[in-house]
């Protein structure tokens, strides 16, 4: 199939017409696509390919045949044909919104997702999780896109507290650190979707490297936690178009919170001291 296709009509029709010339995986994607738009819309690749009985380099040839550059991609385009343009800022406002009620919504929404991730949370895991980044010789973090601030905050917070830890926003050097960690170390990778490219393959480099693995996202079944020793989730509700909603955010920063207290109770002495020495380092830079 060619790669102009017109897109005017809208994704869902693009799909619908290009459906009796699809043969094998493609098909089987469409004619899911086609019965299901407003639940695909909520999916991730996973579990389309789940759903759909395909693999995900399938869903991915898929979307590229439309002129998409991947299923998230298409996901958007497809949400734009089912939705209210009002849902590309946030999914709980409508047209008739005054001010006091959106920023109502917009600050319950966040709220409910640190409710939601808390009763969510496996401390098991998290109790784990601590332990193995007090242990690590070195702690790489990875992330993309809007979770490069919260990688950016993991990483400011452990070392303030003396953990040797490193973040780049740049993917390559990501997989430079991935590829030069070793079973001494811990790998975290952040992903709210849980299926960013670059972190995913950034924390399956480091895992065949030997190194223990975190995993934060939003997603249980989506590619990054394939490669998590240690999978931590949040609750939020997934949003059509922006990933990078207050909700989710905050869902990962109480996760970070979560980790970082965790760290200072179980190696006390060393976090005060360690905080101690960088505040004092650092005191001059404020007034």
């Amino acid at each position: 199939m060619a790669k102009h296709i017109n897109h005017e009509r809208g994704t869902l029709a693009a799909i619908s017409d290009a459906l009796p010339k699809l043969k094998g995986s493609a098909q089987k994607v469409a004619h899911y696509i086609v019965n299901s738009p407003r639940e695909t819309i909520n999916l991730t690749i996973t579990e389309l390919g789940a759903r759909a009985g395909v693999s995900e380099a399938s869903i991915v040839r898929f979307a590229q045949s439309l002129g998409y550059s991947g299923f998230h991609a298409l996901k958007i385009g497809l949400a734009e044909d089912l939705v209210s343009p009002m849902l590309l800022v946030h999914e709980d406002l409508t047209p008739d919104d005054d001010l006091a009620s959106a920023v109502q919504k917009a600050m319950t929404a966040g709220m409910r997702s640190l409710e939601d991730t808390i009763r969510i949370l496996e401390m098991p895991v998290v109790e784990r999780a601590v332990q193995a980044l007090c242990a690590a010789e070195h702690i790489e973090i990875f992330a993309s896109g809007n979770s490069i601030p919260l990688a950016m905050d993991l990483n400011f917070r452990l070392t303030k507290i003396g953990l040797h830890s490193r973040f780049s926003i740049d993917p390559t050097v990501q997989e430079m650190f991935a590829s030069l960690a070793r079973p001494e170390d811990v790998a975290v990778g952040i992903s709210h979707t849980g299926s960013s490219k670059d972190t995913v393959y950034a924390l399956e480099l480091a895992k065949q490297r030997g190194a223990r693995t975190i995993a934060i996202t939003n997603h249980s079944d989506s590619p990054l936690t394939r490669h998590g020793d240690f999978c931590l989730f949040t609750s939020t509700r997934v949003s059509h178009f922006r990933e990078e909603e207050m909700a989710s955010n905050l869902a990962t920063l109480a996760l970070i919170e979560t980790l970082y207290v965790g760290i200072c109770v179980q190696r006390s002495d060393a976090s005060v001291q360690a905080a101690s020495q960088t505040m004092r380092a650092t005191r001059h830079r404020k007034y």
